[in-house]
């Protein structure tokens, strides 16, 4: 008989219940959600029939449960429910970028210590595969140098700024008032949302733990009127762009505004989208564009980690790879 999954989820926000309703539309899935944990369980939530709890025990200790998945904010919460549940032989998949990418040294130990599998697609592109993608075949390939837009907030700000004028405020505003960036969106400008993200993509890239003290970061903030104007009397356009490469026996990493021309690839990246370019050796230059945040894309990302989970799959990168702290 084939086996049915029990699914315990961490959080029903955004992630959350973008990551349920694609779940729903894949019937044929032999897994299931069973229980919820939330931080209020009084919050009203019309149209779900699923049990929710506030008790995070519920769910990491519950022996029924053969799948967690982690969707919550809070980078320190999130790394002891994910640590406990693998100990417990659960397969875990998780969202949260911050965690992993602060804590890749026991991410790394957690790889080749539990038996469980440990899947972070979503942490990374959203709805942009690059983590399945590198780990795999463009590791196999030598990586030369990955280059892209990571974050859409910043990218949904300048985009603003140079096709409107609008200040950094105006921008940011807008940002917020359409849902692309936080409350408090100090990660997101500065860049760190970013190096993590890059982090965890130099870990499967070339099988090492990179420190984030030696990753380069520069806020958006710093782009001002006059260098757009300047930009744009080039035929250019300003864009938030991360890049990793191996240089010698040293890897570089930095996040920074920079002026990138018509026959760039990233060029008519704009607004909330992402785009991650993988240089090989063997075949070259591949570049992906998609949405990088929002409910259903990064939900779908969350999916197809539940799909190859199911299928037995498990990252390369710790069969293969030397840690280097």
């Amino acid at each position: 008989m084939n086996k049915h999954y029990k699914i315990g989820l961490f959080g029903f926000g955004t992630v959350g219940q973008g990551f349920y309703e694609n779940l729903k539309k894949h019937p044929h899935l032999p897994a299931s959600i069973e229980k919820v944990c939330v931080k209020r369980v009084d919050l009203p939530r019309i149209g779900h029939e699923l049990y929710f709890t506030d008790n995070p025990d519920e769910l990491i200790h519950d022996p029924a449960l053969d799948i967690i998945i982690e969707l919550i904010d809070d980078a320190a919460a999130a790394k002891k429910y994910v640590h406990t549940a693998l100990q417990n032989g659960k397969s875990v998949i998780s969202a949260n970028k911050k965690m992993i990418g602060e804590s890749l040294e026991e991410v790394d130990q957690w790889h080749n210590e539990f038996d469980a599998t440990f899947l972070y697609e979503a942490a990374v592109g959203g709805g942009i595969p690059i983590v399945h993608a590198v780990d795999g075949f463009f590791r196999d390939q030598e990586v030369l140098k990955i280059r892209g837009i990571l974050n859409g907030s910043s990218n949904y700000i300048l985009t603003q700024m140079q096709q409107y004028q609008w200040s950094f405020e105006q921008a940011l505003s807008d940002a917020q008032a359409q849902g692309f960036a936080e409350r408090n969106p100090t990660l997101d400008i500065s860049g760190i949302d970013a190096t993590y993200k890059l982090s965890i993509l130099a870990y499967h890239a070339f099988g090492e733990v990179p420190s984030l003290n030696s990753f380069s970061a520069e806020s958006i903030e710093s782009v001002t009127k006059e260098e757009i104007k300047k930009a744009r009397a080039k035929g250019r356009k300003i864009k938030p762009v991360a890049t990793i490469e191996r240089l010698g026996n040293e890897i570089v990493c930095s996040v920074r505004p920079e002026l990138v021309d018509p026959n760039d690839a990233l060029y008519s990246v704009d607004s909330e989208n992402n785009a991650i370019s993988v240089d090989t050796v063997i075949s070259g230059k591949h570049t992906s564009v998609g949405k990088g945040a929002g409910s259903l894309p990064t939900g779908s990302a969350v999916l197809e980690d539940l799909k190859r989970l199911l299928s037995g799959y498990s990252y390369e990168v710790s069969k293969t790879k030397t840690a280097v702290a």
